[in-house]
């Protein structure tokens, strides 16, 4: 997918069940590998679980603490489009 620059991109037409205390992991790289990226999902009360990335690559767990539907989302915080591949876990 392509992310322009100082966007945020949400998979609302994929949503997945967590219950409090599961595990998603995102595993993904994205190009250019300089840009900053936060990658992580959207609880059901809008809260935004992330983690800042800025080498290409992320590889990580992020537990949930509240019980619902999750979106994965992206947020592109660099100057340039980005472009991303990669797979969710949970």
């Amino acid at each position: 997918m392509k992310i322009s620059s100082g966007s945020i991109v949400a998979s609302k037409d994929n949503q997945f069940p967590l219950e409090a205390g599961e595990i998603v992991t995102i595993d993904a790289i994205y190009s250019p590998k300089t840009a900053s990226v936060d990658f992580g999902v959207i609880a059901p009360d809008g809260y935004f679980y992330y983690i800042q990335v800025k080498n290409g690559s992320i590889n990580k767990a992020i537990e949930v603490d509240e019980r619902g539907y999750y979106t994965l989302a992206i947020r592109n915080n660099s100057s340039h489009e980005i472009t991303v591949k990669g797979f969710v876990y949970y």
